[in-house]
């Protein structure tokens, strides 16, 4: 990433993204001390904010963007000065996603050194604190509700959480989970800096996209419910499966989650997935797939609208994905199926 770059562009980019800027609202920027820490602790937690070496009056690298949605508070925070922040116990679960330099962070006991690569998770009950933000250090901070974390957690184990989630505080983006989840975050962000997306125009996207995020911390890092999470168990009972594909035929434009799933059926996230392979041999997300490009055929055949009303009527909203999807499953393009049709 060109240091230089990252100070003078208003839409900062992750290291190694080549997918455009993720643009968030601008808060301040090349701003005083006092007014950064104002807005920053306005849109995330009250915090003991402090200059750790003498700074100018106004910080000319400084620059917060942010932007609150229904789970989650997503920003891009670089102070440009060495600062500490000592925000004690969050009461939300965070993740700070360093982009160029370094932060040196404690939850509890456990610290760490955050870099690119390796991000740092912050659990709710937990003393939170960054002695050492550094000059040049810049991260996408992502703070996430409570309950939207832990009902996700509650119906993929298909039992309540009693407890705090304690995650691992490194959590390294550079391994196949880590570097898939932090695809996500990314998809959701380039998803916000375009105006005509549908995070804009549908809610039910914005919160999929969400639940996605939070779905996939869950399911990708290490925590105190993971041994659990992923021990095995028996396949879900056909009954079981039959209630889970009586939602998905029944709803299949729904953004589900596998959470949703697991508490539609009153089991496990686990016990779902493997109820399918064994049933039916697919995954539950394979399975819905099939379903919306059976529903979309047929709306297609009927002349029921475009190519692109029919996608996002069934819950496709990259238009080129659904294409391809399409043509795998029926051996012709969407486009062709309309044009026979009328």
């Amino acid at each position: 990433m060109d240091h230089t770059a990252a100070r003078t562009d208003p839409a900062p980019r992750v290291e190694g993204d080549d997918s455009g800027p993720w643009t968030l609202r601008q808060l301040c920027r090349a701003t005083r001390f006092e007014v950064f820490r104002e807005n920053l602790n306005s849109v995330f937690y009250p915090a003991k904010v402090e200059v750790r070496e003498r700074a100018a009056p106004v910080l000319p690298s400084s620059h917060l963007s942010a932007a609150e949605l229904r789970h989650l508070t997503v920003g891009y925070v670089c102070f440009g000065t060495e600062t500490s922040v000592d925000p004690g116990a969050l009461g939300a679960y965070h993740v700070n996603i360093p982009t160029f330099g370094a932060v040196e962070s404690h939850c509890g006991p456990r610290e760490m050194i955050a870099t690119p690569g390796h991000a740092a998770v912050f659990t709710p009950s937990e003393h939170t604190y960054l002695p050492r933000w550094g000059a040049d250090a810049e991260q996408i901070c992502v703070k996430i509700s409570t309950r939207a974390l832990e009902a996700e957690l509650e119906g993929l184990l298909g039992r309540p959480v009693g407890t705090s989630v304690g995650f691992d505080l490194d959590f390294s983006l550079t391994s196949g989970a880590g570097r898939s989840w932090l695809s996500t975050v990314k998809l959701l962000l380039s998803e916000l800096a375009d105006p005509e997306s549908l995070v804009h125009r549908s809610e039910r996207h914005r919160e999929h996209l969400e639940s996605m995020v939070v779905d996939g911390l869950v399911l990708a890092h290490l925590h105190s419910y993971s041994a659990e999470l992923y021990e095995p168990r028996p396949p879900a009972r056909p009954r079981t499966i039959k209630r889970v594909l009586d939602a998905l035929d029944a709803e299949p434009e729904r953004s589900w989650s596998l959470a949703d799933l697991a508490r539609h059926a009153g089991v496990s996230g686990r016990r779902v997935q493997q109820g399918f392979q064994e049933h039916l041999g697919m995954t539950p997300m394979t399975y819905l797939r099939r379903v919306r490009l059976e529903r979309a055929r047929q709306d297609l055949r009927e002349s029921s609208g475009s190519v692109s009303d029919v996608a996002n009527r069934w819950g496709f909203s990259n238009l080129g994905r659904f294409s391809r999807a399409y043509r795998e499953q029926f051996g012709e393009t969407p486009s062709a199926t309309l044009r026979n049709a009328q």
